[in-house]
């Protein structure tokens, strides 16, 4: 059976395209087309055997087979069903100051149509981009319990920008795949949130691509994502607010994420303290 063993536990919106990007172009790993999978999540009643058909093309050198779905490890009822099938994975997290990747989230929810309230009418709603995904410290140590704490590494976002070799060095070390130089189109997390030119427009396109994807046809969605015609009907060459200048909302998330950042220090023995108050 061929089935991935290396999956990223998230969350989103801290560097998941980037680390997509990266890994697509090494010839010792397999990514699926479509970046996304959502497996455990979305399509879990489609059986082990669709997954497995998702990873029938890996050659025998692609001995890192990768699962990119940004949120297994968010979800409690997904990661148990991932250690239920694959109980050996192991499971990479790039972590992004919470206030930075909430915002982030907010926007790419306003821009696709799912959100309209205020952040902070939207920041405790069901959609789990805001309300769950920031909780880093539980996803790290159900990854822990399910998977052990030597299958488990941590990404930097930060890191990710300041020196995307030593970042690119550190994860290529974790899969076990060799070392690459990477690329001035791979230098750092470059993803820029943009306007919409219409909400509703891109809210119609996300519930398409979540049909592409579920009629099996993530190639397709994969070349619509990077198509320039279609990035430019949908998005405008302005761009989204930045979290320092919204001082309400930068005082709202930091507020927010303070109890999570304190205990994140502890848990992964790390100085976060450039978190604190600063977008």
């Amino acid at each position: 059976m061929t089935l991935p063993n290396y999956f990223y536990g998230g969350p989103p919106k801290a560097g998941s395209s980037w680390i997509y990007s990266l890994l697509a172009a090494h010839p010792e790993v397999f990514v699926p087309d479509g970046k996304y999978v959502q497996f455990f999540t979305d399509f879990y009643d489609r059986g082990i055997d669709w997954y497995e058909q998702l990873y029938d093309q890996a050659t025998p050198e692609q001995t890192a087979r990768c699962d990119l779905t940004t949120d297994y490890l968010f979800v409690p009822e997904a990661a148990e069903r991932l250690a239920k099938h694959i109980p050996d994975a192991r499971v990479f997290f790039s972590l992004r100051n919470p206030a930075e990747r909430d915002w982030s989230a907010y926007q790419h929810l306003l821009r696709t149509g799912q959100a309209r309230g205020s952040l902070e009418q939207e920041a405790d709603t069901a959609h789990r981009l805001l309300s769950t995904c920031s909780a880093y410290s539980d996803a790290i140590e159900r990854s822990w319990r399910l998977f052990g704490k030597e299958n488990t590494h941590i990404l930097w976002f930060d890191d990710i920008k300041s020196n995307p070799q030593a970042a690119a060095d550190s994860l290529h070390d974790f899969m076990g795949v060799s070392r690459r130089l990477i690329g001035a189109d791979d230098e750092g997390a470059k993803n820029v949130a943009r306007a919409a030119r219409n909400p509703y427009v891109n809210g119609m396109l996300k519930q398409g691509a979540v049909a592409l994807r579920a009629a099996g046809l993530s190639k397709v969605l994969g070349k619509l994502k990077d198509s320039a015609l279609v990035d430019k009907v949908l998005f405008s060459k302005d761009r989204v607010p930045k979290l320092r200048d919204t001082p309400d909302a930068l005082a709202f998330l930091t507020e927010r994420h303070a109890a999570e950042i304190d205990r994140l220090e502890t848990l992964l023995s790390r100085d976060l303290s450039t978190w604190r108050g600063r977008p």
